[in-house]
């Protein structure tokens, strides 16, 4: 462009010089132009000729500066070519040091940054995620501040390359931003930048001119960052939305979710179009066992949104929709995959698309791609749950017991470390560990999700062994903690499991019925989000209490007030469907429905009870030992949670069967198991464990096996 904006004046010029020789030549009429002086200069062959040598002075200059950038020769070399650093090296991005009077300023200028070097195909910054974990190993609490030489010392721990640190300095109404980046080893400033913004507005655009050099003289070409989303098109063009939105990111690091929830609603009330906000609320929300209605708002306000996220961002937005508002799995693990096309060491895609794989029963995958995370993040929970989950899921539970163990020693204080080796103990049956560990994990935190949680535990480990007594006791108090944290679905969810004792244990239908009606007139149904009514397992307890009216009632009203896209979410519906259709006789269509409820869920062993129960209903003994066996050697990491009410049954009904056909040693086996079990139950089941007594005591005077008539 300079060189036209100099060129054209010397061209037109030359057109009026020439055009007066030529006239002076055919007309004499016209004075020449003195060949002399500097007329003599303006001719067409030397206008040509010297713009011919300058773009060729142009093309030699730019040729220079590309070679000593590609070369890293100069000022103008990048840090790539040089070899000081190689293309996605490691680092670390330090808090920017803040020098103005607004505290808040500082973090949100440090989340604008990360977010735009995120878009770079050539940095790579260690996440929130890797750097709390590096801070724990430092013994440090994750959300400490990272000045400079923190950051040095966590990036040389962690074999990173680069500290990035940036700060902002004020000059009257004016700021003066600056970007550093040293080197890890030795504190060596590798670059310097600066850029001025006028004022507050204009910070966020000096952000990523800066964010842009800085990229560039690492590496990148121009083209991809031209190509970058501006900053405030990914984030929020307002600085009191991005403050908002840093220290909740702070607050839920730190432990303090409803803060977190909080400040992530003021920074959405102040930027309505904030896609990162939504996305992050919907996590937090998630995390914290919420209310479905609030997450999948969430993450639906993130989806409409997704234009205004960078690429990698935009991804996680739609794979997070598509888990808890669309339930279109083969989208999310697209979406997961597109992830790790842009960062294969993404943590959040890394471990939700080995969780996705896991529930679709794909468990060598889940587990291979859980463990390149673990690889990357080996202190990361979710991580390490997901892997435990994949390997139980294959029957490998040596490792998954050697997965759980080498967690709590790398996190001994960490939750997660004592749920997980209660349901690895669980997965093996060894439901005494198993509370060992739960009743540690009630002394380890008071947090209020995980104390409903811990209660619930509790309250199956006691029903499973047949202590109705304790398991009512613990089910209470999930009930009151579900009060305390606002969330009436899993109240009545909660009054649910009691009536699960009275209609199954005490064949008292009409008290399980009486319980579930207290909770409701507590919480009546029109009193909750559409979303979080739980309709299907209120539909599901009617029908197994004798009452399959009032059932298909629940259903009707489900399916005309939950939306279709929620629906296709909850393979449950098909058990509470199966369910009334057995209680009203109709076995073949609850044996359909049992079988889409396995086939759709994504747990171990859901409806595999129920299904033999149906075969045996219609006489199909064959049928039920078969789906009985699998319900019972089927291994899974929550296997708990879904055979509570129905493991000791389960014995009972494999040995009963077993006994017909004449196959007294495994008669003898799950009549055995079946005593064990419950060896220690609460007097009301004493009975049954004694009839259960005399039926091995008599089988031992049998000896072996029988031949079954044909």
């Amino acid at each position: 462009i300079g060189l036209l904006a100099v060129g054209l004046p010397i061209i037109l010029w030359t057109g009026v010089i020439e055009r007066r020789r030529a006239m002076a030549r055919s007309t004499g009429r016209v004075p020449a132009p003195r060949s002399g002086g500097w007329h003599g200069l303006f001719t067409w062959r030397k206008a040509v000729a010297g713009g011919v040598a300058a773009f060729a002075a142009l093309g030699l200059g730019a040729a220079v500066y590309t070679a000593m950038r590609v070369l890293g020769i100069g000022p103008v070399g990048t840090l790539v070519a040089s070899g000081v650093l190689e293309k996605r090296d490691r680092m670390v991005l330090a808090d920017f040091e803040n020098r103005t009077t607004d505290s808040t300023l500082g973090p949100s200028l440090t989340e604008a940054l990360r977010v735009d070097l995120a878009q770079s195909p050539v940095v790579r910054l260690l996440d929130g995620a890797a750097v709390g974990k590096a801070l724990g190993r430092m013994g440090r609490k994750s959300g400490t501040a990272l000045d400079v030489a923190l950051a040095r010392e966590l990036a040389q721990r962690e074999g990173a390359k680069a500290v990035v640190h940036g700060e902002i300095d004020p000059v009257g109404r004016s700021y003066v931003l600056s970007a550093d980046l040293l080197s890890a080893a030795d504190g060596t400033v590798l670059v310097t930048l600066r850029e001025n913004a006028k004022d507050d507005g204009a910070i966020i655009e000096a952000v990523d001119r800066l964010s842009g050099r800085l990229r560039e003289r690492i590496g990148e070409s121009l083209r991809t960052i031209r190509a970058s989303e501006p900053l405030e098109q990914v984030t929020t063009g307002s600085l009191e939305a991005l403050r908002k939105y840093s220290q909740a990111l702070r607050a839920n690091d730190a432990g303090e979710i409803d803060r977190a929830v909080a400040l992530l609603g003021e920074a959405i009330a102040l930027d309505t179009t904030f896609a990162m906000a939504y996305r992050k609320l919907a996590v937090v929300l998630s995390n914290s066992f919420a209310a479905p209605s609030r997450i999948a708002e969430a993450a639906t306000k993130a989806f409409r949104h997704r234009d205004r996220l960078t690429p990698l961002e935009r991804y996680l937005a739609e794979a997070y929709y598509y888990n808890v508002a669309e339930f279109d799995r083969a989208k999310l693990q697209s979406a997961y995959r597109a992830v790790l096309e842009v960062d294969p060491e993404n943590l959040v895609a890394l471990n939700n698309l080995a969780l996705s794989l896991s529930e679709v029963r794909r468990f060598a995958e889940a587990e291979s791609l859980a463990l390149r995370g673990i690889a990357l993040y080996p202190n990361d929970g979710p991580l390490n749950l997901n892997t435990t989950g994949a390997q139980v899921g294959q029957g490998k539970l040596t490792e998954a017991a050697r997965t759980a163990g080498l967690f709590a020693q790398k996190a001994p204080g960490n939750p997660l470390a004592f749920f997980l080796r209660a349901h690895v103990a669980n997965a093996r049956r060894d439901f005494d560990s198993a509370e060992v560990q739960f009743r540690a994990l009630g002394q380890l935190t008071q947090d209020p999700a995980w104390q409903q949680g811990t209660a619930y535990s509790l309250s199956q480990l006691s029903l499973v062994r047949g202590k109705l007594a304790e398991a009512e006791s613990h089910a209470r108090k999930a009930m009151t903690l579900s009060e305390q944290r606002r969330l009436p679905g899993a109240y009545i969810g909660g009054a649910v499991g009691l009536a699960i004792i009275d209609v199954f244990y005490r064949k008292a239908p009409e008290a399980g019925r009486r319980r579930v009606e207290d909770a409701l007139r507590r919480y009546p149904l029109a009193s909750i989000p559409a979303a979080d009514r739980p309709y299907l397992v209120l539909a599901w307890l009617y029908a197994e209490a004798g009452r399959p009216d009032r059932a298909r009632q629940l259903l009707a009203e489900y399916e005309a007030t939950v939306p279709e896209a929620l629906r296709r979410g909850q393979p449950f519906r098909h058990d509470a469907a199966a369910a009334v259709a057995f209680a009203e006789g109709r076995v073949q269509d609850a044996i359909k429905g049992y079988q889409a409820w396995y086939d759709e869920d994504s747990c171990a062993v859901c409806g595999l009870f129920e299904l033999g129960r149906a075969y045996e209903r219609a006489g199909e003994r064959d049928s039920a030992l078969a789906v009985y066996e699998r319900a019972i050697t089927t291994p899974g990491l929550f296997r708990l949670n879904e055979e509570a009410a129905t493991l000791g049954p389960t014995y009972k009904h494999l040995g009963e069967l077993y006994e017909e056909r004449g196959q007294l040693d495994k008669a003898r086996e799950y009549y055995g198991r079946f005593v064990d079990l419950w060896k220690n139950a609460d007097p009301e089941l004493q009975g049954v464990v004694r009839e259960v007594k005399q039926r091995l005591t008599r089988l031992a005077g049998e000896g072996g096996n029988r031949r079954q008539d044909d």
